[in-house]
């Protein structure tokens, strides 16, 4: 996050919380409209088939579109996730995850926002989310 500029740095480390630490999420890039998120995947993602657990992937794309999202409010808004379809196209057994989520359009109260995850290369999952603008 060091080398983000020192204001949107500010932003990065606000949308952090205690769940995105207890996942270990990290900020990779951020500007309007877009945010990128990395995840360095370990022992405590993986479901009882030694897979990273679907639910892993969908937090990290939720994260990645949420402050995208909140990257275009105004400062006395805030937003919720209103729903998410999500397509998973492969499994993950280990490496590190990188997602990003871009708003495809920003109404009066509704945002819209893409999300992907890669790895190496290769789409891990593929999303489509609105979000509430309060």
């Amino acid at each position: 996050m060091s080398d983000l500029h020192p204001a949107l740095a500010a932003f990065a480390a606000q949308r952090s919380s205690e769940f995105t630490a207890l996942v270990g999420i990290e900020f990779a890039a951020i500007e309007r409209g877009s945010c990128t998120l990395r995840l360095p995947i370990g022992d405590k993602h993986f479901n009882s088939t030694k897979r990273v657990h679907g639910g892993v992937v969908f937090t990290l794309l939720d994260s990645a579109m949420g402050a995208a999202a909140f990257s275009v409010l105004e400062a006395h808004e805030s937003t919720a996730t209103i729903e998410c379809k999500i397509n998973y196209t492969r499994a993950v057994v280990g490496g590190e995850l990188e997602c990003t989520g871009k708003v495809v359009h920003a109404g009066t109260r509704t945002i819209v926002v893409d999300g992907e995850v890669w790895q190496e290369g290769a789409l891990v999952a593929k999303c489509l989310g609105t979000f509430a603008r309060l």
